[in-house]
C-alpha cells in the first residue's frame, strides 16, 4: 500500500468513480487492567455521506441547554446529563448514517507490555470495517495523541491492518473540541459502554438500527 505524507495521510488510491464517504472515531472506556479500569474498550465509528448534518446535530442539542451546560467548550457524553446525550443521540438516529462498533473484551486475552497496543488495534479493526463497507473514506480520529511519534505509530498499526484492501484512505487527528462530529462519535461509543458495562441498553436502543457493525473481540 503506497502512502505520501501531507498534512493528512493519503494511502492507495482505487477507481475515483466510487463515492467518497466520511467517518468520525472515538472510543470510550480505557486501556487499564488496575481496579476501577473499565472491562471493555469500546471503538466506534460513524460513517455519513454529509458530515454538516452530523455536526448540526450536536448544534441542536446544545440549544436551549442550561447556560452552565451551554459554556462547556464540547460535549462529552461521560460528563453530560444522560437525558442530553440521549437527545443527541435521537438526531443521530434521524439522520443518514452507518455506525461501525469494535468492542474489546480485555479480560479475555494476554495484556500486552504496551497498554496503548489496546486502543490502536481496536481502533484499526474499526477502520478496516469501516473500509470493508465503504473503500473511499476520509476518516477522521479523535487526537488521542499529542506526540507525533505515537500518532504515526498508530498509523502504522491501521496501515497494516488494512493493508490486503483496495482502498483509499484519507487519515486526521482533530480535537473532538474542534470537530462536532467527534463529539456524536462520543455519545455513540457511550451508549454502547452503558450496555457493556453496566447492561444498561436505554441509550444503545436509540441508534441501535444505525448500527451495521458490533464486532466482540474476545
Amino acid at each position: 500500500m503506497r502512502r505520501s505524507r501531507t498534512d493528512d495521510k493519503l494511502m492507495e488510491v482505487i477507481p475515483p468513480a466510487q463515492t467518497m464517504k466520511h467517518s468520525f472515531l472515538d472510543e470510550a472506556g480505557d486501556v487499564g487492567r488496575a481496579k476501577g479500569a473499565t472491562r471493555y474498550l469500546i471503538v466506534v465509528a460513524i460513517i455519513t455521506g454529509n458530515p454538516h448534518w452530523l455536526r448540526k446535530a450536536v448544534i441542536k442539542t446544545r440549544k436551549g441547554l442550561r447556560k452552565k451546560l451551554k459554556q462547556i467548550p464540547e460535549l462529552k457524553a461521560k460528563r453530560t446529563p444522560k437525558k442530553v446525550v440521549a437527545k443527541l443521540l435521537r438526531y443521530i438516529a434521524t439522520l443518514n448514517v452507518e455506525i461501525v462498533a469494535v468492542v474489546l473484551d480485555k479480560e479475555s486475552r494476554p495484556y500486552p507490555s504496551d497498554p496503548e497496543d489496546l486502543y490502536r488495534t481496536t481502533c484499526a479493526r474499526a477502520v478496516r470495517r469501516c473500509l470493508e463497507r465503504h473503500p473511499r473514506l476520509a476518516l477522521t480520529l479523535d487526537k488521542r495523541y499529542t506526540n507525533q511519534r505515537l500518532r504515526d505509530k498508530q498509523e502504522q498499526v491501521i496501515a497494516e491492518e488494512v493493508g490486503d484492501l483496495s482502498a483509499f484512505l484519507l487519515l486526521k487527528h482533530s480535537e473532538s473540541g474542534q470537530e462536532k462530529a467527534v463529539q456524536a462519535a462520543d455519545a455513540v461509543a457511550w451508549s454502547l459502554a452503558q450496555k457493556y458495562e453496566r447492561g444498561d441498553e436505554e441509550l444503545y436502543a436509540i441508534i441501535q438500527e444505525k448500527i451495521v457493525v458490533e464486532e466482540v473481540l474476545r
